[in-house]
């Protein structure tokens, strides 16, 4: 059994300082009709080609709650936020988002029915969420083989069957979330990516062709609830300040932007 931290239900965005990095955990049922209205074109375009409801739903919350958040660090609406998705390698607009002055920075990641955004103020992050539920036919041996060093691979296999799925997709959330924070992505296989095992301290050991990633990334475990394993990564030398949010009432009440869009 995993411990359940508490996420901070906020009444208000919080201000985010350089010393700090916000995580928002958010449910696609707290989706709302009226927040279509803050997306962009490209984004609506998004929306549209997702043929499952579910995949939209995700897609609308982790832009949705990036607007509100960014949106009360820049003082502006949150439709006017000038978020930038266009891919460096073709152009098109499902690349990493970011600012044009990339002063603030986060991390999207979804899975099942939750959605989870970390936001920090200039320093690189990623975050990663897998639900465990929709893979009750992982095979587990298959995929470690795929995507796991060897010594990763022993302690998965070791351990009990019903703790191998967790046990798995630490190693795999741990990888994801430094493969985000570092801009590489599917660059990289994850098997070029070695992190301590599930029972440890979170901690990037190796990183192929980047060393001094070794000294500058720090890692947190993010307890959602057991159906979920989630990852934090920050490239920073310096200890931050990790804050936690429900976004539940941010994504129904707006704080305020509502009824601007609620028409």
């Amino acid at each position: 059994m995993v411990a359940v931290v508490e996420w901070e239900i906020a009444n208000s965005v919080p201000h985010l300082t350089k010393h700090a990095c916000q995580v928002w955990l958010a449910n696609i049922r707290d989706l709302q009709s009226w927040h279509i209205r803050l997306l962009n074109a490209e984004e609506k375009e998004r929306v549209q080609s997702f043929r499952k409801g579910q995949d939209r739903a995700r897609f609308m919350i982790g832009c949705v709650l990036s607007r509100f958040v960014l949106a009360a660090q820049l003082n502006m609406a949150p439709h006017e936020v000038p978020i930038d998705r266009t891919c460096p390698a073709c152009r098109k607009a499902h690349g990493r988002p970011q600012l044009p002055d990339r002063s603030l920075q986060w991390s999207i990641s979804h899975s099942g029915e939750r959605v989870l955004v970390a936001f920090t103020a200039g320093i690189p992050v990623g975050v990663d969420i897998e639900w465990m539920g929709d893979s009750h036919a992982l095979d587990v041996r298959k995929m470690a083989n795929e995507v796991l060093a060897e010594e990763e691979k022993y302690h998965v296999l070791q351990a009990s069957p019903q703790e191998q799925k967790r046990a798995f997709y630490t190693y795999w959330t741990r990888k994801e979330a430094i493969l985000k924070a570092t801009g590489k992505g599917l660059q990289i296989s994850p098997l070029h990516v070695i992190v301590s095992a599930p029972h440890q301290t979170p901690r990037l050991l190796y990183l192929k062709d980047d060393p001094d990633c070794l000294n500058r990334a720090t890692m947190y475990p993010l307890e959602i609830d057991n159906g979920y394993v989630a990852s934090l990564a920050l490239l920073d030398e310096a200890s931050q300040k990790i804050e936690r949010y429900d976004a539940g009432r941010l994504l129904r009440e707006g704080f305020g932007w509502k009824d601007d869009y609620n028409k």
